[in-house]
């Protein structure tokens, strides 16, 4: 390694060590030396609403750590019809199809300001190689993918559109740090659930009139999970 790459590593090491979602991001185990073995760059970007991270059928060089803010992915059915897949947010990875070397099988937009570390896939493979910790984090995060995906097709496209609603407003409460969760658009919860942004928001309206949901602003919220839970009969 040449002294300006033997630099660009060290940077790469201290930026990771110093990172705000190091304890559960992609690197959180490796150990100060493991880092300084990153050769090629991770370039920190901020994109804004609505910007697209990658697009669908693009090829997968990179794997995304999001820091801060929330990711949308999205598919177009044969149809034509828009679905959102799956939202990430704070510590979750987008681009996992780097890892098989495949394209990218979403589009990833932004439904807020968000912050990402993009790295190539290749420091990602070379060091999971060399890391156990590295390796057991990458599939804990593939996993914890595969399950909210499973749990999306489960519990967010079938059964009445209410129930539909209602265990989205509840996956979006227990998965957010903060008593305020972020709360999408109509159209794109229509979109999450494969219902009409008519009928998302009748329902959110009936939510709110019942004192089970209660607006923050224009995409914050506040629920009574307990609540919300009885009404689609699941343990509170």
């Amino acid at each position: 390694m040449t002294i300006a790459e033997n630099n660009k590593a060290f940077l790469a090491s201290e930026e990771c060590s110093l990172c705000p979602t190091r304890e559960i991001a992609l690197f959180a185990n490796l150990k100060p030396e493991e880092l300084l073995q990153m050769h090629s760059p991770i370039q920190y970007k901020v994109l804004e609403k609505g910007e697209k991270l990658y697009a669908r059928n693009e090829k997968a060089d990179y794997i995304y750590t999001l820091h801060d803010g929330v990711l949308k992915l999205e598919q177009y059915l044969p149809s034509g019809e828009q679905r959102i897949v799956r939202l990430l947010r704070r510590g979750d990875l987008a681009g996992l199809a780097a890892i098989t070397g495949d394209n990218y099988q979403h589009d990833a937009i932004a439904l807020t300001k968000i912050s990402v570390c993009k790295i190539p896939a290749d420091i990602v493979l070379d060091l999971s190689h060399k890391s156990p910790e590295l390796h057991t984090n990458l599939l804990n995060k593939w996993q914890l993918a595969l399950t909210t995906s499973d749990t999306w097709i489960t519990k967010l496209s079938t059964g009445p559109a209410r129930y539909r609603v209602v265990r989205l407003m509840i996956w979006l409460a227990e998965n957010s740090l903060d008593e305020d969760f972020y709360m999408p658009g109509r159209e794109d919860m229509g979109n999450i659930l494969s219902l009409t942004t008519e009928t998302v928001s009748r329902t959110i309206a009936e939510l709110r009139r019942d004192g089970d949901l209660e607006l923050r602003g224009s995409n914050s919220a506040r629920a009574d999970v307990s609540k919300l839970k009885k009404i689609v009969k699941e343990p509170t």
